[in-house]
């Protein structure tokens, strides 16, 4: 039915050496087209397909993915779809033993890979244990080992920061390679390095010329206030408090060579801080001792409230912190986006007479129609609202937001975190984006290896230094 068509008309060149940037909200289709074009839909997903793909003149349509290997490769917004080895280099040497690379050759550039994109200590590091950017800088090196004439980029590089979203073009330039980018917002990078630039809107695509210093079309997508640099002021509950963190230590095992070690830090209550930092530099390990998910190994955590100061353990965290992942996935299980919404209310032992509204209120701030559509149906970014949406209904201290923005929109996330901070009076959000984190956060701290070396609030946030990797715009 017409109604059901997400992509209609669509035409669209990518020219050959480019990097071209394809833009539209969580929701457009781009991951879905990005899946087209590496042939997996509709050929594993059903739906109806017509019209024409080619790469360099060959129909995409009629060639099983397989045989595409060489001509394209996909780094997909959800790494875990992708990860499915127990070790780095295997994971890299995958693909290659499918083309039947003799082991010396697969040997040869299974290295050079992992050294391309700074894991060369990780090979062999189960990809479980890696950080959302460094899941994603693997997955770079496996397409460079096999080097095809097209990269398609979904959401890619969100979990990485401005040094590594740059060097990864860099990478697939070495190569000869062609770039399509799926993005949801504008950036320094798109402006700095793309050559072509599209935008995906109700199934169709508009363009816009390369000497644009922001395409005109993009003004609906990404001008929110952040754009202008206007500070958001969302309204929140009042609640005078803070988070304290004393002495804290925590080291993974000694063949990671990462070191947490925070000596003092106080999060208060009633505003939103930005935690920034190059990949690897500690964010969602210190995200996850602060909500109870990992255990310090020196030091206390502690929390002020009405009733003065007391010391926390990590169960008693989880009820007061809480920690929104990066991959969404992980703490949605449910069959429906109703029994996900109420579980939390149930637990609470929530009146039942008030559940139902609840839920349905926390549908339509999150925009979630369909309460009984399956979650694993969802686009990935409707994940990411339900994800919000869920701790929206539950009563929190403080919010972790471990790059919630990743996927969406600047409108998007600036409608999440008003929504968010309406309900829970203090707000951790761990991003790469500098532009986000000056217009929606009262502070910003960075994090370089394990340590806080910078934190700055409004008004001095000119003095955050390089570890911020701000984006040039």
């Amino acid at each position: 039915m017409p109604g059901d068509r997400l992509l209609e008309g669509l035409s669209l060149t990518v020219p050959r050496g480019g990097r071209t940037f394809l833009f539209g909200r969580a929701d457009a289709g781009k991951s879905t087209l990005a899946r087209i074009v590496a042939g997996l839909v509709p050929r594993f997903t059903g739906g109806a397909l017509s019209g024409r793909i080619s790469l360099d003149g060959r129909d995409i349509r009629s060639s099983p993915p397989y045989e595409l290997m060489q001509s394209m490769g996909l780094v997909a917004q959800d790494s875990e779809e992708q990860l499915l080895t127990t070790r780095c280099d295997t994971e890299v040497a995958f693909a290659l033993e499918s083309l039947g690379l003799p082991r010396a050759e697969m040997r040869e550039r299974v290295g050079a890979s992992l050294e391309k994109v700074g894991l060369a200590d990780f090979a062999d590091r189960n990809p479980a244990t890696l950080s959302g950017g460094e899941k994603k800088r693997l997955l770079v090196a496996c397409l460079h080992a096999i080097r095809p004439g097209l990269w398609v980029l979904d959401e890619a590089l969100g979990e990485l920061d401005f040094e590594w979203k740059t060097r990864v073009l860099d990478i697939i330039a070495e190569t000869g390679g062609t770039a399509l980018l799926m993005e949801s917002r504008w950036s320094g990078l798109a402006a700095l390095r793309g050559t072509s630039y599209f935008l995906l809107d109700e199934g169709r695509k508009r363009a816009a010329a390369k000497d644009s210093q922001e395409p005109a079309f993009l003004a609906a997508l990404t001008n929110a206030g952040i754009r202008q640099g206007e500070p958001l002021e969302p309204r929140r509950p009042q609640r005078k408090g803070f988070l304290r963190m004393e002495g804290l230590g925590f080291r993974f095992d000694a063949s990671t060579g990462f070191t947490l070690d925070i000596e003092s830090l106080e999060l208060q209550f009633g505003e939103t801080c930005a935690l920034v930092g190059r990949n690897g530099s500690g964010k969602s390990t210190l995200g996850r001792l602060l909500c109870g998910l990992l255990r310090p190994q020196t030091g206390t955590i502690g929390i002020r409230g009405e009733q003065g100061y007391r010391k926390l353990r990590p169960d008693e965290l989880c009820a007061k912190v809480g920690y929104l992942f990066q991959n969404p996935d992980h703490q949605i299980y449910l069959p429906s986006v109703r029994e996900e919404l109420s579980l939390g209310l149930h637990r609470q032992r929530a009146e039942r007479r008030e559940i139902e509204p609840r839920v349905q209120e926390a549908a339509r701030i999150f925009g979630l129609p369909d309460l009984a559509a399956p979650p694993a149906l969802l686009s990935y970014g409707a994940r990411r609202r339900l994800q919000a949406a869920t701790y929206f209904l539950l009563p929190r201290d403080l919010l972790i937001l471990d790059e919630i923005d990743s996927g969406l929109s600047y409108r998007e996330v600036e409608s999440l975190i008003n929504a968010l901070a309406s309900r829970v009076p203090g707000i951790v959000l761990i991003t790469h984006d500098m532009v986000l984190a000056r217009a929606a956060c009262d502070r910003i701290l960075v994090m370089e290896e394990g340590r806080i070396t910078g934190d700055a609030r409004r008004g001095r946030f000119e003095s955050v230094g390089a570890g911020g990797q701000a984006e040039t715009t």
